[in-house]
């Protein structure tokens, strides 16, 4: 009998191809990928892109995202100042034993109940929005999928447009809806603030899937 793992691999390979191929019934909660997409990480793949990338992220997927940082109220970040991590949940653990029990984390918008679990098991309580200024360093501003989204219905939080450099931003890249069911999360700070989070990020899961950032860039606009 095959494992779980083995066994929800299989299914997930079965339903892309399915997809792909237009054969036979599909989930129809499974997201099917853009029209391109596949045809550019196969490129990728194909020219030997096989192994770890850059173990913080591709170096333009990092300037890009550093670059949109303030379409939503925060401090620009070189490539130095950002890290790709595997989704927002992996963005907020390492954040959180790089900094300890003394960070302030403040989740805003959607859901914002979504890391309580994590928050409780780390000993931190989160605060909400609105918030009147920023926080006593260090901070941490958890921010969803508003990067790169078109529209954002939940607005900035006050603390965010004030621009302060001493804060920690992470998120996920959700907002590039096309680049789905790819998924990838970020961490941007001040480079010496990062450095440690990055330790704990490859320490944990070495860099983040090769295929995912490429789809980011697809999206972004970097094509073959």
């Amino acid at each position: 009998m095959k494992g779980a793992v083995e066994s929800g691999l299989s299914w997930r390979a079965r339903t892309a191809l399915d997809a792909c191929r237009g054969l036979g019934a599909v989930d129809s909660a499974a997201p099917v990928p853009t029209p391109g997409l596949l045809d550019s990480l196969r490129h990728h793949l194909l020219a030997g892109e096989t192994h770890y990338p850059d173990r913080p992220g591709m170096l333009e997927l990092r300037r890009l995202v550093g670059l949109a940082l303030p379409s939503i109220g925060y401090p620009e970040r070189g490539p130095d100042g950002v890290l790709i991590t595997a989704g927002e949940g992996e963005s907020l653990f390492v954040t959180l034993l790089a900094q300890g029990s003394g960070v302030e984390v403040r989740v805003l918008g959607g859901r914002l109940n979504r890391h309580d679990a994590l928050l409780a098991w780390a000993g931190i309580g989160r605060s909400e929005p609105p918030v009147a200024g920023p926080a006593p360093a260090p901070w941490v501003d958890v921010v969803g999928d508003r990067l790169f989204r078109a529209d954002d219905p939940h607005g900035l939080p006050a603390s965010a447009s004030a621009g302060h450099e001493s804060g920690i931003v992470i998120g996920s890249l959700d907002g590039l809806g096309a680049m789905r069911p790819f998924r990838l999360g970020f961490v941007a700070a001040a480079p010496e603030t990062l450095s440690g989070i990055t330790r704990w990020k490859q320490a944990s899961s070495i860099c983040s899937p090769a295929p995912s950032q490429r789809a980011a860039l697809w999206v972004l606009g970097a094509r073959p």
